[in-house]
This record gives structure tokens, C-alpha cells and sequence, in this order.
């Protein structure tokens, strides 16, 4: 069990859920809940499937959203955090997003942004004088996806304040399970479960009469523009990790490079490090039961983390009807499965056909060497 020392306590207010001091601040966000209303509408009973999915999902954002409101007042109180990141109705919603960076999206969530595209989202974010914090919050019982998801957040966040230690607050409701066995940078708080209906019918009919908006002041209180942190540029990165693991004497992997500290973190955002390409022949010959046929003779190499923590050397490679293919030998079993055409992998993909070249081909011979290597390899909490 992971030993914790943590200096920040819950208090009564946020264990019991306690929405008294925040108005009808609750009423000022906005939720995804067309589909319920529809239900609603059809007079759907409360026990249907559909019902309670949807249900279930405001829930979830009404959860998240009265733990901000009660965090950012707990955090105006608590000596030991510095600042906190505005969110929500609470920001500046004239500050306008960029390519890259910490910002709000339209959504009014924190996320990190490269390109355009959305890395990760924080439900809140908040620093000591020491360390920065991300917040999880959820009503979702089982924890194991939740803690999956931890790593990449934490990884982004060491690149952008490496001077800072990166801890987490983990929020959940009473029945969660796993509670214990997050790991040691975690401080996890459990809260009473809460009514969601009374909520719910507020929303739906008390939008137009609700009170004016609660707002909270104080010096700790912080745009996320206002932040100074390093850049993390996705594609940049994908660039140098692919050049890095190439030893220029040997023209061979560097597979020590590759086990850093540096690189593991990389691993944790990414999934996978791209290490160069084979020609279609050769990943026949390597993968002989493949049917497709290849819509270029360029098959993308990478290192893969795998949920299980450990590593596999997995193909990515656009077949002729202009799908891409994720490919793996698991052990003589071969799995093939199709990525999302919007998705990060179809848009690596791309990129890696931009910046390879001759240098980054690899043989058989090398394939085999890496495969028995990366089956060693067994990814820990960091």
C-alpha cells in the first residue's frame, strides 16, 4: 500500500456534500443534457436503461462541478495552497485560446492543448509551495480506468513545471473501489453519495430565476493565462523522440535511451514512441497472415505501453481501402484492429509519413532484437 503524507485534509463541508454556501451558483454551468430531457419528455421511467445512463452522466458533471465550487472556496482558506485555477463561470471568458497550452475550452474545462488538439483534461488545478496539483473527481465506482488515466496527466504536467512536484487530488464518492491502492502522489478524499433529482429538476426549470452568481474573491485565485509554464509540443516531441532513438554510430535502436526516466514519461503521454518503419515485404514476412493490402510500402514501428504495464512492439499502416491498421503479435496470435480516422494515431500516422527518412528503416533482424527486449520491460508508477 502506497505510504502518504498528506497535509491536505478534507473538510465537513466537501465530506458531506454541502451545497449551502454556493447559491445558485450550481445553475450557472452548462450541462449535457439534451438526451435526458428528451427522455424526460417521453415520459421515460426512471428504471429504463437509457434513463439511467443518462442520468447517471449528469450525475457525474453536477458531482464534479459542486466539488469545484466547494474546493475553490476550501482552497481561499487552506494556508497551504497558493493558488488556485479558475474554471467554469468563474473565469475570464474574454481570454482567447491559442495552438498550444494550458487554457479553458469551450466547455469551460482545463485542458492542455497541441495543434489544436486536446491532450488532457483537469477537472481542477490548484499549486503549493512546492507542488502542483490536479484534481480527479468522480461518482464512478470502480477506480481502475481512473488510475490508468492518472499517468498521462501527471507526465504532461512534469514536462510544463519540472521545477514542481506533481500530486494529485482524487475526489470520489462513498462505495469506491481501489481507494487504497492509488498511488503514494495521490491524496484521495471520499465524500457521501448525494441526491441528484432535486439538482436536476432545478436545472431544468429554474434557469431563468436563479439567483445572482456567488462570486468569490481573493489574491489566490488564478486565470490559467496567467500561468507560466514550458511548452509541451506533441508533434515537436514525436520528432525528436523518433531521431533520439536512432544511434547515429551504430544505426541501431537505442534501446537505453529508451528506458530513461525522460523517455518513460514520454511513454506515459504518448502510449507509444514511433522508432522508424519497414517496407511492406518485410512486415509480410514478419506478419505472414496479414490479408490486406498496403496502400503505400511504408509500415510505421513503434514501442507500445500496454495497459497490463507491460511493452510490445506494435505496426501501423494504412491498408489500400485507406484505413489505418494497428497490428500485434501477441505471442503467434496476431490482432488487428482499425483506429479512429479522427483520432491522435490516424494524425501521427500522417506525420510520421512527413518526417521519415532512409535513416529511420529497420530490418528483421532488428525487429526480432527489439520484440525480445521490450518483453523484459515492465512500466511502474512514477
Amino acid at each position: 500500500m502506497p505510504q502518504r503524507t498528506n497535509k491536505l485534509k478534507i473538510n465537513k463541508t466537501i465530506q458531506n456534500v454541502d451545497i449551502s454556501s454556493i447559491g445558485d451558483n450550481l445553475l450557472y454551468y452548462s450541462y449535457h443534457i439534451s438526451f435526458l430531457k428528451k427522455l424526460i419528455a417521453q415520459n421515460r421511467a426512471e428504471d429504463d436503461p437509457q434513463y439511467i445512463s443518462s442520468f447517471s452522466s449528469f450525475k457525474g458533471e453536477i458531482y464534479e462541478n459542486i466539488i469545484y465550487e466547494l474546493l475553490l472556496r476550501y482552497a481561499v482558506e487552506n494556508n497551504e495552497i497558493t493558488s488556485f485555477i479558475l474554471k467554469g463561470p468563474h473565469q475570464n471568458r474574454n481570454v482567447k485560446n491559442g495552438k498550444i497550452g494550458l487554457q479553458i475550452d469551450r466547455n469551460a474545462q482545463i485542458v492542455y492543448k497541441s495543434g489544436y488538439k486536446d491532450i488532457s483534461e483537469f477537472d481542477g488545478m490548484f499549486f503549493t509551495k512546492d507542488s502542483v496539483y490536479f484534481v480527479e473527481s468522480t461518482i464512478v465506482n470502480t477506480t481502475s480506468s481512473l488510475r490508468k488515466r492518472l499517468r498521462k496527466k501527471k507526465a504532461i504536467l512534469q514536462v510544463l513545471f519540472p521545477k514542481l512536484k506533481v500530486k494529485a487530488l482524487i475526489i470520489l464518492t462513498n462505495g469506491a473501489t481501489g481507494t487504497n491502492v492509488f498511488p503514494a502522489y495521490c491524496t484521495v478524499w471520499v465524500t457521501k453519495d448525494f441526491e441528484a433529482g432535486d439538482l436536476l429538476n432545478d436545472i431544468l426549470n429554474r434557469k431563468q430565476n436563479k439567483q445572482k452568481f456567488l462570486r468569490v474573491k481573493s489574491e489566490k485565485l488564478q486565470e490559467v493565462s496567467q500561468l507560466e509554464y514550458f511548452h509541451f509540443k506533441y508533434f515537436d516531441t514525436m520528432r525528436y523522440l523518433l531521431k533520439r532513438s536512432h544511434d547515429i554510430e551504430t544505426h541501431k535502436i537505442d534501446l537505453k535511451f529508451l528506458r530513461t526516466n525522460k523517455s518513460r514519461r514520454y511513454f506515459d503521454i504518448f502510449t507509444k514512441i514511433y522508432i522508424g518503419y519497414i517496407d511492406f515485404a518485410t512486415f509480410k514476412s514478419i506478419v505472414p497472415s496479414f490479408s490486406f493490402e498496403s496502400l503505400n510500402d511504408m509500415v510505421f514501428v513503434a514501442i507500445e505501453q500496454k495497459e497490463n504495464n507491460k511493452f510490445a512492439v506494435t505496426y501501423y499502416l494504412k491498408t489500400s481501402d485507406k484505413k489505418l491498421k494497428r497490428v500485434e503479435d501477441i505471442k503467434g496470435r496476431i490482432d488487428i484492429s482499425d483506429k479512429d480516422p479522427k483520432g491522435f494515431t490516424n494524425a501521427e500516422v500522417k506525420f510520421m509519413n512527413y518526417i521519415v527518412k532512409p535513416d529511420y528503416t529497420l530490418n528483421q533482424n532488428g525487429i526480432k532484437y527489439i520484440e525480445t527486449s521490450v518483453l523484459k520491460w515492465k512500466s511502474t508508477d512514477r
